[in-house]
């Protein structure tokens, strides 16, 4: 465990959401075409609309049908999400999303309209060195930088990428990004912020729970959402030998409590390999809870989990140039309370496997439908919650 905690700690020195030219083509770097899931980031969606000088618009929509939530079968507008951003001068750009989730803030208990992100880059020395401040999306593993709905072949997030890993995740923050090329053709992208950090609770009114994670202790974005005056650090370095492949490691440390006095620190590892027509895309991640065992005996001490999931790519341009089959399956693993091996921790694992189906009639465009087979605990216990999640997502 110690050497994997060292492996970790290199997450100080981050990792880069790439600070490429905004353009209405895919995403390149020095090594060619680059597309897909491993490539994804800030500046890398696949369409944009010019509006004005150094201005560019877009964003993307997320639709879904469910067989079973809660009980019922369920339509649902999960997610629509305008981008906006520009070019300021040469080198200095500003980036944001809102995000308007489940129809919007319709009522108190009912949807959600927030900014996504809202950043301002300025290259110091190229791409090998550029300042980020703002709301910072937080590079704590891969899957909450390539998050967009668009750009993933199942409907459903990954478990540890929600509860553990709690996409999306941002904070206001600041710090510094980069890509550089030690070697033809390894590339080493970094980025490392200082942020505000996670709103744990307290022990009666718990942010951190074995039912949700650290889903609920994401802070809010102004300066009262967090609930101490103790600064985090975050940051990922993802290392990409060649073309097609790239393993990362991250980390995100800060105090959870009211005093400030108790710490938390996430580490996670993601890697991703594309071969011809396949895809090999995984994500683990680990939660230390620090906890004065007689004022915050409710909150979990250690979680973890993992996803891996495989696609397979098929019939390409069989039924338009651009159109392509997916076929997915995933496993997930989660186990919010490791050190609670009672009777109780029925309630703190559970695992899925998905079966997923997928057609792009182009890249920005995709209709799913997936099969979620659902276990309960560690020792796979079945209930009548297996589901079938259809639903279409595309940028424009």
């Amino acid at each position: 465990m110690k050497k994997i905690t060292s492996l970790v700690l290199l997450a100080w020195m981050g990792f880069l959401i790439p600070p490429a030219i905004f353009a209405e083509e895919r995403n390149t770097d020095k090594r060619g075409e680059i597309t897909g899931p491993i490539s994804q980031g800030l500046y890398s969606k696949p369409v944009w609309r010019k509006m004005g000088h150094g201005t560019y618009v877009g964003g993307y929509a997320d639709f879904e049908y469910r067989s079973k939530q809660d009980g019922k079968q369920k339509f649902e507008v999960l997610r629509m999400v305008p981008f906006i951003y520009g070019d300021i001068a040469p080198g200095l750009r500003f980036a944001t999303e809102i995000e308007f989730e489940h129809g919007g803030a319709t009522t108190k208990d009912e949807g959600d309209a927030k900014l996504e992100f809202a950043v301002l880059d300025y290259e110091l020395a190229g791409e090998a060195l550029a300042f980020r401040g703002g709301l910072v999306l937080i590079p704590l593993g891969k899957f909450n930088l390539i998050h967009d709905s668009p750009i993933n072949d199942l409907n459903d997030r990954p478990q540890v990428s929600r509860m553990i890993l709690p996409s999306t995740f941002f904070e206001p923050g600041a710090g510094f990004f980069g890509t550089v090329y030690p070697m033809d053709p390894l590339k080493l992208d970094y980025q490392f912020y200082l942020t505000q950090g996670f709103n744990g609770g307290s022990n009666k009114n718990a942010n951190i729970s074995s039912a949700n994670g650290l889903r609920n202790a994401r802070s809010k974005v102004n300066g009262t959402g967090d609930n101490n005056e103790n600064i985090a650090m975050t940051g990922r370095v993802a290392f990409s030998p060649f073309l097609g492949t790239e393993i990362g490691v991250s980390a995100h440390s800060g105090k959870w409590d009211d005093a400030g006095q108790e710490s938390l620190n996430v580490y996670a590892l993601d890697w991703g390999f594309q071969w011809k027509a396949i895809e090999f895309l995984g994500e683990y991640g680990n939660a230390d809870i620090a906890r004065t065992t007689t004022t915050h005996t409710t909150i979990p001490g250690r979680m973890d989990g993992y996803y891996a999931q495989l696609n397979v790519h098929f019939l390409d341009d069989a039924v338009r140039k651009g159109s392509v089959f997916t076929g997915v399956v995933r496993w997930d693993h989660i186990d919010l309370d490791l050190l609670n091996q009672t009777s109780t921790q029925i309630n703190n694992s559970s695992q899925r496997l998905t079966f997923g189906l997928n057609f792009r009639p182009v890249e920005q465009t995709v209709f799913k439908i997936d099969y979620q087979i659902n276990y309960e605990d560690l020792l796979r216990t079945k209930k009548d919650n297996d589901a079938v999640v259809a639903g279409f997502a595309t940028y424009f």
